[in-house]
């Protein structure tokens, strides 16, 4: 059994008969007969009724249509992948994405890289604080999307956008009743929550804490958002974050002395001095489209 002959055999299914098979497949109608003989006396069962005008399959050649086909696009797909490796595209691509990014934008930019190059896997790690740009000083991404916190002189960058940081409390807070009257002081006494830095070896940083404060520790914004929302604590959200609670009123932004927005730029990085495949040179080029 060959692939020839299962091309020959799918032809013959899809465009209705021998003549228009061999039209499809630029060979002679000869041939066509000939290959679909051959695999017919090599599985030892007739895949057409040759009975009528047209060729009509058998029980047994609808089964083995469906497999045939299937057989036929995952060697289409393995071509497809071979010449995309012959060409150097990479086999992976990495992003560390602040979790206080806005993302929809970078999530379009993604979709048209897998969309163009689908046999590069696209690997997203969502970090807090140092934790996005200890990723790609380590060389464990490509690419990484983060506040800057100090001058990065390993890497080329380019600003994106910014995102607020606001202060945050719900309608359960103890301190709502008081809303908008409340003052930094006030909030001393109550649990502050706060998302964990998440790099591994640089000293932990912080933005917005308020120190001697009592604080819970949580791994992720989404987690911070439900503790906020439950009236257990306040904290800082990215803006983008709670759009809803805010129109909705379940969530009241605070304001006043120490409460202020705290504007944060974001920027694109990437190692200097180290050549990229033709995916990340492309992806490096749309992801600086995202400036917004």
């Amino acid at each position: 059994m060959t692939f020839d002959q299962l091309r020959a055999f799918c032809a013959v299914v899809e465009k209705g008969g021998f003549h228009a098979a061999a039209e499809a497949l630029f060979r002679s109608q000869s041939a066509i007969s000939i290959a679909v003989k051959n695999l017919e006396q090599e599985l030892g069962l007739s895949l057409f009724d040759r009975k009528g005008y047209r060729p009509l399959l058998t029980p047994e050649g609808q089964v083995l249509y469906g497999k045939a086909r299937s057989i036929l696009s995952r060697s289409d797909d393995m071509s497809s992948i071979a010449r995309h490796f012959s060409r150097g595209e990479e086999t992976e691509i990495s992003i560390a994405l602040s979790a206080i990014a806005p993302v929809e934008q970078v999530l379009d930019v993604i979709k048209q890289i897998s969309q163009a190059a689908p046999a590069t896997r696209m690997s997203l790690q969502v970090e807090n604080m140092g934790g996005t740009l200890e990723r790609l000083q380590e060389k464990a991404v490509d690419f990484a999307i983060a506040e800057q916190f100090f001058p990065v002189e390993y890497a080329q960058q380019v600003r994106l956008t910014s995102t607020q940081m606001i202060p945050v409390i719900s309608t359960e807070f103890p301190l709502a009743v008081r809303y908008p009257a409340i003052t930094l002081s006030d909030l001393e006494a109550y649990v502050q929550v706060v998302v964990r830095d998440t790099s591994r070896n640089q000293p932990k940083r912080s933005a917005g804490v308020l120190e001697g404060a009592p604080q819970w520790l949580v791994n992720d914004f989404d987690m911070k958002k439900r503790m906020i929302l439950s009236g257990a604590g306040w904290g800082r959200m990215p803006r983008h974050r709670v759009h809803d609670e805010l129109a909705d009123g379940r969530l009241l932004a605070l304001s006043g002395k120490g409460l202020d927005a705290l504007d944060i730029d974001m920027y694109l990085f990437r190692r200097m001095g180290e050549p990229m495949g033709p995916v990340g040179e492309r992806l490096w080029q749309l992801l600086q489209q995202c400036q917004y």
